[in-house]
């Protein structure tokens, strides 16, 4: 009598972890179809398998691992493509977040790829690349387009903050950073910081050339 109490318990025992299991990836499945879910992985090239998700199930951040299994490191919205760059132990990366008036702000973080500790490079500054002798290029001060800086009386109220800052929508300082050191050590000044040549006036010139 107890042997068949013992089976029937096991059998329903049985049954109610196959129904979990079946409702969890019932579940996940469904979130995954559901056309305004978001998972992107977005792998960091140079790097030992870190990659930045953009995701409305799991937390955004730079993982480790590939996208089934990856491991979170460090939590916020960041960048990817030319918007990071991996110099040593280190990564060069664009973190996007929301100020308090509304306003989508990018600063140039290094985060060590050992403790994935953060430290700001530059703030208000957004990363576009390298030069051709290897120096990172920003523009500092300025502003994403999702603000609508010329004609949003807030974003223009945000610039206040930052003496870099200018709400035209156009100008920026085009600034070069060591990535050894993370010290600046060029700015200019570009009124057409974000023309179509910018690749062919900066990225594609040494540091001396754009300093001639």
């Amino acid at each position: 009598m107890r042997e068949t109490k013992f089976s029937v318990n096991a059998v329903v025992l049985i049954a109610i972890i196959f129904s979990a299991i079946s409702f969890f990836f019932t579940i996940r499945l469904t979130r995954i179809s559901d056309p305004t879910a978001i998972n992107d992985f977005h792998p960091i090239e140079g790097t030992d398998r870190l990659a930045v998700r953009y995701s409305t199930m799991d937390p955004n951040g730079i993982y480790q691992g590939d996208q089934v299994t990856g491991v979170l490191k460090l939590k916020g919205t960041y960048g990817f493509d030319w918007g990071a760059a991996v110099e040593g132990n280190y990564i060069y990366i664009n973190e996007y977040a929301n100020s308090e008036l509304g306003i989508m702000t990018s600063n140039l973080v290094r985060v060590d790829m050992t403790t994935f500790e953060k430290k700001i490079v530059a703030r208000d500054t957004i990363l576009r690349g390298r030069c051709a002798s290897g120096e990172l290029v920003c523009l500092r001060g300025y502003l994403m387009p999702s603000s609508f800086p010329d004609t949003n009386s807030l974003a223009k109220l945000y610039s206040i903050t930052s003496e870099h800052l200018v709400a035209d929508g156009e100008s920026a300082l085009v600034t070069f950073i060591d990535p050894v050191s993370g010290e600046i050590v060029y700015s200019v000044r570009d009124s057409n910081a974000l023309s179509d040549d910018f690749e062919s006036r900066y990225l594609s010139s040494t540091l001396e050339e754009v300093k001639k």
